[in-house]
């Protein structure tokens, strides 16, 4: 427990990565569904309704990751801009480079693949993928709040100076 006006303690990784889990989870959920629905229901192109889907999470993984998982408080637009560079990085590049890539594969493989079931394979495939680089990168984002491995300055320990021993005198071997 902290002291009043004292920041808590940064959370151990392992606490954050469960966190993590269960709000990826959930945006997870709501990715699929809605490129299952922009790309299957309403017929958008699949790099497309990962475009929108991608959008859409990334607003609601933003106040999810800083305040649940990560416990930050970072806020402002700084914290906001770094957190969509990476979300954007992962979801728009990456993301959307394995569903390209898992499309192509599932054609050549299985040609006769109803594009109602490869595209929503495709992209469960690419949030796998996403799901860690994310992590790596919310890491940095929200890590002046304090990461494990980065603790705010505040708890950091102060630098001890180095202390040069005093010399002691000689002894002679006759003195002892």
């Amino acid at each position: 427990m902290s002291r009043p006006g004292t920041p808590a303690p940064a959370p151990s990784t392992s606490s954050s990565a469960r966190r993590y889990l269960v709000v990826g989870l959930f945006n997870t959920a709501l990715d699929l569904a809605l490129f299952t629905l922009l790309a299957v229901a309403v017929g958008f192109a699949p790099v497309a309704a990962n475009v929108v889907s991608t959008v859409v999470v990334m607003t609601i993984s933003f106040f999810l990751n800083r305040a649940w998982v990560f416990r930050s408080e970072s806020s402002g637009l700084r914290a906001y801009a770094a957190f969509v560079a990476v979300t954007l990085f992962s979801g728009l590049v990456v993301q959307s480079l394995v569903i390209f890539g898992l499309l192509h594969l599932a054609d050549a493989v299985l040609p006769g693949l109803s594009h109602d079931l490869a595209a929503p394979a495709a992209k469960l495939g690419a949030i796998s993928v996403g799901m860690v680089s994310n992590f790596l990168g919310y890491r940095w984002v929200f890590g002046a709040a304090g990461t494990p491995d980065r603790p705010p300055p505040e708890l950091a320990p102060d630098p001890q100076p180095e202390v040069e021993p005093e010399a002691q005198p000689e002894v002679e071997q006759g003195e002892r």
